[in-house]
């Protein structure tokens, strides 16, 4: 007679929720975009880069904008601005409103004719030199060794980078743990495989393979179910009134999703993330989707319903 099959206890993990600073709880617009977010990268970048100007480049003066002479060398330490001649503007599509002549789309935003411009809280210069705009992104802080010339612009000669940031160190573990990451379930649409999804669940959730398998499937600890779950046909979602009779059809996907949901999360917990095709906004951060989607799934305190951005401390491992 075959053995009795051993009972296998799943893995537990510690966890903690950092999606506080994503989530938004009556914020009303002030007028402030970006610039904030700049000057704070600009503040704490600029120690790390003087650090480096004693090392790299120690006959030179550190400047700012405003403090250039024509000729001097000198290095400066700012904030890239790209100036791209095919980025999308609002002030485009405008014009393509009122022009009967539609504009070409690029197949992408890069050009020959873009250019990079230094910035820091005194002013903004225009680059030159060994500093080929396609290497370079908005917003990357850098130190640039180099001297104003005649025509205003600074003739860049080198650059230097903070590199990256030093790796946290991760604590040691004993044991193996495991997370699963999935995405771009799209149910509901043509390419939705419920018989594919189901597998995952049972393996999962360990009613699938042998004992070895079986054992793998007991160490994960936590599934992440991160954005484009459904899959809405586009003629619901222009902006016009669903009619009566469409309204369950709108409904479908999602309680497919809340029956699946209902059997993982009585066995694990799952986080689930908005994406750009789920009912949630479309701007970043995304807000969690409401729990009143998930009427099985979020009787279960195991569910949990995350904003994309999302954050969360595993095991004391973010």
């Amino acid at each position: 007679t075959p053995p009795p099959p051993v009972a296998m206890e799943r893995k537990q993990a510690d966890y903690s929720n950092l999606d506080e600073r994503y989530t938004i709880q009556g914020e009303r617009y002030q007028g402030q975009q970006y610039s904030h977010i700049y000057y704070t990268r600009l503040h704490h970048m600029r120690t790390l880069l003087h650090a480096l100007v004693p090392s790299r480049k120690p006959h030179l003066p550190v400047t700012t904008v405003l403090g250039l002479e024509e000729g001097k060398d000198c290095v400066l330490v700012g904030t890239l601005y790209k100036h791209m001649k095919l980025k999308p503007s609002i002030l485009d599509e405008y014009s393509k409103e009122r022009s009967a002549i539609p504009l070409v789309k690029p197949h992408n935003f890069m050009h020959s004719d873009d250019n990079l411009i230094l910035e820091d809280e005194s002013g903004r210069v225009a680059l030159a030199g060994a500093i080929p705009p396609a290497a370079y992104v908005t917003g990357v802080v850098v130190a640039l060794h180099g001297k104003e010339t005649s025509a205003g612009n600074f003739l860049v000669e080198d650059v230097m980078e903070a590199g990256l940031p030093p790796q946290t160190v991760l604590p040691s573990i004993n044991e193996d743990k495991y997370v699963v990451f999935v995405s771009g379930l799209s149910v509901g649409s043509s390419t939705f495989n419920p018989l594919q999804f189901q597998l995952l669940i049972d393996h999962i959730t360990g009613h699938l393979g042998d004992e070895n398998e079986q054992a793998i499937a007991s160490k994960i600890v936590r599934v992440v179910v991160a954005g484009n779950s459904v899959h809405i046909a586009p003629r619901f979602l222009n902006g016009q009134t669903v009619a009566a009779k469409d309204q369950p059809r709108i409904a479908e996907p999602i309680k497919e999703l809340d029956i699946m949901l209902t059997q993982l999360v009585a066995s694990l917990p799952v986080d689930i993330m908005p994406g750009c095709n789920d009912p949630a906004n479309f701007a970043l951060p995304q807000q969690p989707l409401h729990r009143c989607l998930f009427s099985g799934a979020s009787t279960y305190n195991t569910f949990s319903s995350c904003p994309n951005p999302h954050q969360f401390d595993l095991d004391n491992v973010k």
